[in-house]
């Protein structure tokens, strides 16, 4: 029936889960993407076309990049290469006339 003498349950061993490693450095996709950005605006600059929205996206990709978030920061690089192509566009075109 209840026999006292049991041996007792084994010891389940516990783990814990590892900590995800956080990345020390960008990615060289990344950071090559926020070169040409930044010089993408640098270019924008030079020639007076350069949107205030390309400025924002790229502090954007620079915060991503300080905290080495390379998917974000290519994201955002990307975004300001695009929008600087796309007001150089805008002022070689030609000017409305109403």
């Amino acid at each position: 029936m209840f026999d006292s003498k049991k041996a007792a349950p084994a010891a389940v061993a516990v783990v814990a889960p590892a900590e995800p490693v956080l990345p020390i450095s960008l990615s060289p996709e990344a950071q090559s993407a926020l070169n040409a950005a930044e010089q993408s605006v640098i270019e924008g600059k030079i020639k007076r076309t350069l949107w205030s929205a390309a400025v924002e996206h790229l502090a954007k990709a620079k915060s991503a990049a300080k905290s080495f978030d390379s998917e974000t920061t290519l994201k955002y690089a990307k975004e300001t290469i695009a929008l600087c192509e796309l007001s150089n566009q805008q002022a070689q075109s030609p000017a409305v006339v109403w």
